[in-house]
């Protein structure tokens, strides 16, 4: 039960709960009038079909904003799945408060209507008719996440490759050990220098280089800094600088030199 729930990654993935969500309401509420909606809403000289409009497109504007917070909090937040469960309810409140806040202006104009009123009334209809979309859409996710855990555990582990993880055991980045240039600390974050398509790229990950120590050492990176692993097949030469201090030289134009501890000085120029 405390495995973090995997959800569709990446803001665009997220757009289709502000499309398809609406969409739902706006049917439902037009196909069965629950709530007495025709009544409640037939008034100041417009339909009960233009509100119903204007309902479902606040409600798209508001999740709009609430999934693209979600898909950048997603990134280093682990969410259980009552973690989800309870971001869903809290998107029906802050649908039901813009709910309730163009019902309340709307009802300016046919003598007022209290705030909390028709908070009241709002909170009511959002629950009891988003909890059927948003039930599919967890059971939908949770039985997605059980057929990709039965599928990983029955693929052979891909022991030639370096797996990066972030500080919540979220597989983040795979990689080629050869196109390794060199990892280095960055406060709270690890990145990671590498070579893809002849074009070095850098990735950026939250987590500790203790972390990283074992798979390092497994895959050929060598420490030579408190702060850096490097990977000696990239190395061309140490040289000392003007200020003393021993860095590496790349084959590679362009890189910034790594500085080489005193410590780890002969365990890496053995290996060149």
């Amino acid at each position: 039960m405390n495995t973090p729930l995997r959800v569709s990654k990446g803001y665009r993935n997220q757009v289709k709960y502000a499309i398809l969500f609406p969409a739902f309401f706006f049917a439902f509420i037009l196909i069965y009038q629950p709530f007495s909606f025709k009544e409640w809403f037939d008034v100041g000289g417009k339909s009960w079909t233009f509100h119903l409009l204007m309902l479902s497109s606040i409600m798209a504007g508001v999740l709009a904003l609430t999934r693209l917070v979600f898909s950048s909090l997603y990134k280093y937040i682990p969410f259980k799945w009552w973690h989800y469960v309870v971001w869903c309810l809290g998107e029906v409140l802050t649908v039901s408060l813009f709910f309730a806040l163009y019902m309340s202006l709307f009802y300016l104009k046919s003598g007022g209507m209290p705030y909390f009123s028709a908070l009241s009334y709002c909170f009511r209809m959002g629950v009891m008719t988003m909890i059927y979309p948003y039930l599919i859409a967890i059971l939908l996710r949770i039985i997605d996440n059980k057929s990709k855990d039965i599928e990983t555990a029955g693929r052979e582990p891909e022991e030639g490759l370096v797996k990066f993880y972030d500080e919540h055991k979220r597989l983040k980045l795979t990689i080629d050990p050869s196109a390794i240039l060199f990892v280095g600390a960055d406060a709270n974050y690890i990145k990671i220098h590498y070579l893809e398509s002849d074009r070095v790229k850098v990735y950026q990950l939250r987590n500790s280089m203790k972390s990283f120590e074992a798979d390092a050492l497994r895959h050929g990176l060598v420490r030579c800094h408190r702060s850096f692993y490097v990977n000696p097949r990239h190395i061309k030469v140490l040289s000392r600088g003007k200020d003393g201090i021993i860095y590496t030289e790349f084959t590679r134009d362009g890189l910034e030199r790594i500085p080489v501890s005193k410590q780890y000085y002969n365990q890496l120029a053995d290996m060149l």
